[in-house]
């Protein structure tokens, strides 16, 4: 197979691609998440300043400013206004704030009992529903983050020698709602992760050639155009090779379609080699038609490369019931040099039209040209 094209195994192992999927996927929830969070924590501040002594709230506005309300407005900059491309990014200030919250809550809960004025623990399950499943943070951390959370709470209980039996009724609740919320976390990634597999095997499916494996024409004209964007972008050279193989037809009517396969498969293994970089890419753009787009090649090496594939297929030892199976490729190749401004559709043209003088001029020989 093509080293080129993404096939299933390449998808599991690109977790790049996955979590830039699992962004777009989940960044509507994510933005909404911190908008909303942003809110009711400022909500809360001035509930602060309403319910508490002046002493307290210029405490808690503090730690609340610093720990939560800051961060939240730099996430909500960050997701509304300039969205990153990986569900991961930013993920070290969402945990920060995660657990600042937590521990802020604890500290103005401690704060309550030893000033006796009213608060509720309970807050606390609002903050465990923020990190373990709107923010969709990563399960590890996530549980890492919240472990730290009430190992802290618990420790400011028992500092205030709260009922034990009080303290586990509260901490199963605790743990009860994290773990629905991480179980709800994982179990949502894994299914958008299923979706993912599912729709990239198709798309590789709707992009490959089912005989050769080599990309299809669909691929090509995608492919031609995006590569030569880029190449424009960067002043870099792109290499455009168009290949036929020679008297296919005749092959076809002297031994069979069947064999007619076997030599299309033996051409697009000539073709694969000469993708030896991830920027070389082969394909097979109709029934005995095939291409090559090179980017960043140099003349000598893209001249070298017509030149070897044109003598590797002309003594290929293909043979079928005793008999040799011959076949031979006219290649037209154009080089677009760095500074060259020209679409893809004349670059396509310029090739073909080589291709074309290639079998005029008897066949089994390449023409190239360099496109200044």
């Amino acid at each position: 197979m093509n080293k080129k094209i993404k096939n299933l195994n390449d998808n599991v192992k690109s977790e790049d691609n996955f979590l830039h999927f699992l962004m777009t996927q989940c960044l509507g929830i994510r933005r909404w998440a911190l908008l909303v969070s942003l809110i009711l924590y400022t909500a809360f501040a001035v509930m602060d300043v309403i319910k508490f002594p002046s002493e307290i709230y210029s405490l808690t506005l503090t730690t609340r400013l610093i720990l939560v309300v800051l961060p939240l407005i730099y996430l909500n900059i960050v997701y509304w206004y300039y969205p990153p491309l990986s569900i991961r990014s930013n993920s070290l200030i969402m945990l920060m704030v995660y657990v600042g919250s937590g521990l802020n809550h604890t500290f103005i809960y401690y704060l309550s009992e030893v000033y006796t004025f009213q608060f509720s623990e309970l807050g606390l399950v609002l903050i465990l529903m923020f990190g373990c499943l709107l923010l969709i943070i990563a399960i590890k951390p996530a549980v890492v983050a919240t472990a730290i959370i009430l190992s802290v709470f618990s420790a400011v209980n028992f500092h205030l020698n709260h009922q034990i039996a009080d303290l586990i009724f509260l901490l199963i609740i605790l743990l009860f709602v994290s773990g629905i919320c991480l179980t709800i976390n994982l179990l949502g990634q894994k299914v958008l992760y299923q979706n993912y597999l599912l729709i990239n095997r198709l798309y590789n499916e709707s992009i490959t050639d089912g005989l050769t494996k080599l990309h299809n024409k669909r691929s090509f004209q995608e492919e031609i155009e995006r590569l030569n964007a880029i190449a424009t972008r960067d002043n870099a050279t792109l290499g455009l090779i168009l290949i036929d193989a020679d008297n296919f037809k005749t092959i076809n009517d002297t031994f069979g379609h069947d064999v007619g396969d076997d030599v299309l498969v033996k051409l697009s293994e000539v073709i694969e080699t000469k993708c030896r970089r991830a920027e070389d890419i082969g394909f097979r753009i109709g029934g005995d038609e095939f291409a090559l787009i090179l980017y960043g090649i140099s003349s000598e090496k893209l001249e070298q490369i017509c030149f070897d594939m044109v003598l590797t297929v002309a003594t290929l030892n293909i043979r079928n019931s005793g008999k040799d199976v011959k076949t031979a490729l006219s290649i037209g190749a154009v080089l677009k040099s760095a500074n060259a401004k020209i679409s893809s559709d004349n670059l396509v043209k310029i090739a073909d039209e080589y291709l074309y003088e290639a079998k005029e001029n008897g066949r089994n020989q390449y023409y190239l040209k360099t496109f200044q």
